[in-house]
């Protein structure tokens, strides 16, 4: 996104030999950064990245993302906590499936704590990004790090709440 802002779409795109995407629909230029932002291949985490990417992507109209030439501060932070969220909302389905958890609720139940709590994941992640959102792009790894840790935290507690009322 940074790169966007400062250089432009077509350098940016021809920076990362995609080109041939200029002038496409922004949700394709978005589906060809895929292999640039997640990296093909890999493990756990790279497949919860990706996932989490291409959510973001299906969420760009909701996002107010329709041209790249003119990105916003405010478009550049959707962007940012949507992704973000969506990586910690994969990964705790991710330790869910692999740590077995099961729930004894119903069906109905299920999907309105799963509504909850990925309302609490954005909510967290949009109130952890600085409250100038033109520096949101000068967030460092560790800040990032700090930010989906520990909302994944917290978000895993409220499971461990949530099964202890089982």
């Amino acid at each position: 996104m940074r790169s966007i802002q400062t250089d432009g779409v077509e350098a940016t795109l021809s920076k990362f030999n995609l080109g041939d995407l200029a002038g496409q629909p922004i949700d394709q230029i978005f589906a060809g950064l895929t292999d640039v932002i997640c990296e093909p291949g890999g493990n756990i985490n790279d497949s919860i990245a990706t996932d989490a990417w291409i959510e973001t992507i299906t969420e760009l109209d909701q996002l107010g993302v329709d041209d790249l030439d003119s990105l916003s501060s405010e478009q550049i932070e959707g962007i940012f906590v949507s992704f973000i969220a969506h990586s910690i909302e994969t990964r705790l389905y991710q330790d869910i499936g692999s740590k077995g958890i099961q729930s004894g609720k119903d069906t109905d139940a299920v999907r309105a704590f799963e509504a909850q709590l990925k309302d609490y994941i954005f909510r967290a992640v949009s109130d952890s990004v600085p409250s100038d959102v033109s520096s949101v792009g000068n967030l460092n790894d560790a800040e990032i790090r700090s930010v989906v840790n520990q909302t994944y935290q917290d978000a895993w507690e409220l499971l461990e709440i949530w099964g202890d009322e089982e």
